[in-house]
């Protein structure tokens, strides 16, 4: 195995001059001060505005510094990796501040900016991910919290996402490997929205600028599904947004909230998620728990009552006041504040509560107009406690049909009461509101999907499956059931079964990406490569929103293996190249790419290379140590591919082609009993295997 920490030099490239901005920013004030600093490429003038990419393009044709005055001067700064160019800086002066500067005084200081930019870079990315450490992180996080008192009222919500992939080792060597290959796909993932950094231990911290709460928990939420089905089963997410209107908090304390919110999705299960906001202040939460006073006093009114109903007041317009009860509607009334209220109805089932209603919606027409939320007691074993907060649930559920509106508490009420929660991470919440939901409306086929998805969100597959076969029951046709079927079969290790289903669902729906990629993977894995290259070839056409440069790089990895499984080999050569360039640590691309190059005739050496690291990445994958194995037996390195081939047995010990490999190995070595005994077991785990009967046919064993 190959040192796990990489202290090589890294040369500048362009894409440090958006990764580190602001320390470069820096060191070129220190040598030459001025205004402002802005940055381009050394072949376009990037955003800057169209009067400056005259000089840029000069910087770039005569590769030394260029001054132009006028109201305000610029110095075009040429930036150096060695003895090319990679970057541009352009520095706003007062006029004729470097007007009569040496050239050859400039160029060298362009020189000493451009080596402190490199040494800033290398010690700014960590050894083991290549990412950039915590302290970058930190002084994005500054950059971006408003200064002193103030608020960021004229300015964008942000995100910090803390993400923990605990590595499950057996020793610090594995470990390094795990973190490594997370890190990759992080980056590979959400790189073009920030690049993640490593904070250490397998923990890493997003910056998404521009994103509000309710966008960073899906992107969140959809970042967990990936890592799931990437392998990653121990993943947690600990997010702390930041509102335009909110006050200034330091860094620290914006990472320790951070930090609190990852706790807290520790707690609830291998992978999970908790936003600070949803769990900071209780009482903006929109279930939070009725005060204790109000509680209080509606306990007094139905202490004695076997039956009534409650009804919660919402005056839709904002600065509206609730009026008075009309005399013939008199009823005992208990406000929360100016703007909402229950009223309790003593001896009321359903139909009278609604009627009450109706004839209160009746009399205030001409008032700004109220929404109202229904619960009856009693209904299917629920508390009389409980009924306050069914009433807000049912309100939360009227305001899918706009203001004026009324709804009795119901098990679609308990889906949505149990998708906020969900939203917010707190999956156990949520699969109780779904399981209460079911009790009021056992054939909600909405009901039982969402209560499958959580389950399989918290690993409990086995749990899932019935959810959404009682729900295929009801409707046959129903794609998100078929699709969640299929993969609560597929993480459950029965790939014959999420065939099926998920070849149902792509019946109904052909455009949806993780049902494409996810197939295509089922397919090669059970030989059927000319349908893995058509669906494929769709899920290259779609592609999620947001996570583009990874969805292809999965599909490129799958349709190379289909190609070169076909004898295709350019074309599956062509597909992992990509894949590797969106992923440069993807293990399984690496592997298959190496054993191609081999097999092309493109550099056993450049074969072997990829494969050791393939293995290195991933050492749980059998196929990577029998590609390594492949190829080590064509360079003749036979006790290196012996030691391979046993690795990828004590993952796969009954696997025929590993015992094929290890066969043919004994007869290189002129073992031949060994080499018989392996051909036999071979044929005995797979008949059709033609080579290994004609091996012992040439031994006269057939």
């Amino acid at each position: 195995m190959s040192f796990p920490f990489d202290w090589s030099r890294k040369e500048l490239v362009e894409a440090d001059l958006d990764l580190f901005s602001p320390e470069f920013a820096e060191i070129v004030t220190l040598f030459l001060p001025c205004r402002q600093v802005r940055f381009a490429g050394p072949h376009h003038g990037g955003e800057l505005s169209p009067a400056w990419k005259a000089g840029v393009e000069m910087v770039r044709n005569e590769q030394k510094p260029v001054v132009d005055g006028g109201e305000e001067e610029h110095l075009y700064l040429p930036l150096w990796a060695g003895a090319s160019l990679f970057g541009v800086a352009v520095l706003d002066n007062p006029p004729a501040t470097y007007q009569d500067s040496s050239a050859v005084l400039l160029l060298e200081k362009s020189r000493l900016i451009s080596a402190e930019m490199a040494r800033i870079k290398q010690y700014a990315l960590d050894p083991v991910t290549g990412l950039p450490t915590g302290r970058l992180l930190a002084r994005r996080l500054q950059a971006l919290l408003p200064a002193g008192g103030d608020t960021r009222n004229n300015g964008a919500p942000f995100s910090l996402l803390l993400v923990e992939m605990h590595p499950r080792a057996r020793d610090g060597e594995q470990a390094l490997a795990v973190i490594a290959r997370g890190g990759a796909f992080l980056d590979s993932l959400i790189g073009h929205l920030f690049t993640p950094c490593h904070l250490g231990n397998g923990i890493f911290g997003l910056l998404w600028d521009g994103l509000a709460v309710e966008q960073t928990m899906k992107m969140a939420e959809m970042l967990l599904r990936w890592l799931k089905r990437e392998g990653f089963i121990r993943s947690r997410i600990g997010i702390r947004s930041f509102s335009p209107n909110e006050t200034m908090v330091s860094v620290e304390q914006f990472l320790g909230q951070s930090w609190e919110a990852l706790g807290i999705a520790r707690r609830r299960g291998p992978s999970a998620l908790c936003s600070y906001q949803a769990v900071s202040d209780r009482s903006a939460h929109p279930l939070c728990p009725l005060p204790p006073k109000i509680l209080s006093r509606l306990r007094k009114r139905w202490m004695e009552s076997s039956r009534f109903a409650l009804v919660l007041l919402h005056a839709d317009r904002p600065g509206a006041d609730l009026p008075a009860l009309p005399a013939a509607l008199a009823a005992p009334r208990v406000e929360l504040n100016g703007r909402e209220a229950f009223v309790y109805l003593d001896g009321a089932d359903r139909e009278a509560a609604e009627t009450w209603c109706r004839d209160f919606r009746a009399r205030t027409a001409g008032s700004a107009g109220f929404s109202m939320g229904i619960a009856v007691y009693p209904q299917h074993g629920f508390k009389k406690a409980e009924l306050p907060v069914n009433c807000r649930k049912a309100l939360l559920h009227t305001g899918f049909f706009g203001p004026n509106s009324m709804t009795v508490f119901d098990g679609v009420s308990l889906n949505i009461s149990g998708d906020i929660y969900y939203n917010d991470g707190d999956l156990a919440r949520a699969a109780k509101e779904y399981r209460l939901g079911l009790q009021l409306d056992p054939e909600n086929i909405n009901l039982l999907n969402s209560l499958g998805v959580t389950l399989a969100q918290m690993n409990l597959y086995r749990k899932a499956i019935p959810l959404f076969q009682r729900a295929l029951t009801l409707d046959p046709a129903n794609f998100m059931a078929l699709f969640n079927l299929g993969f609560a079969y597929l993480a459950s290790g029965e790939e014959a079964q999420a065939l099926e289903n998920l070849e149902k669902a792509l019946g109904i729906q052909e455009d949806n990406f993780d049902l494409l990629l996810q197939l295509g993977k089922l397919y090669c894995k059970s030989g059927r490569y000319d349908e893995a290259v058509k669906v494929l070839g769709k899920g290259e056409q779609v592609g999620p929103a947001g996570v583009r440069d990874i969805s292809h790089g999965a599909v490129h990895r799958f349709l190379g293996e289909a190609y070169k499984e076909l004898g295709e080999n350019g074309k599956a050569m062509i597909c992992l190249q990509k894949a590797t360039r969106h992923n440069p640590r993807d293990g399984a691309a690496l592997s298959l790419l190496g054993e191609l190059y081999f097999q092309e005739k493109q550099g056993g050496e450049i074969a072997l290379a990829l494969c050791r690291q393939a293995v290195e990445l991933d050492e749980r994958d059998w196929r990577n140590w029998s590609r390594l194995c492949s190829v080590l037996m064509g360079l003749e390195n036979y006790e290196e591919a012996l030691r391979a081939v046993r690795r990828g047995l004590g993952l796969a010990s009954r696997n025929s082609r590993l015992l094929f490999q290890l066969a043919a190995l004994y007869e290189k070595r002129g073992r031949k009993a060994l080499a018989i005994k392996m051909f036999r077991k071979v044929l005995r785990l797979d008949p059709q295997c033609a080579e290994a009967g004609q091996r012992l046919a040439a031994y006269g064993q057939a």
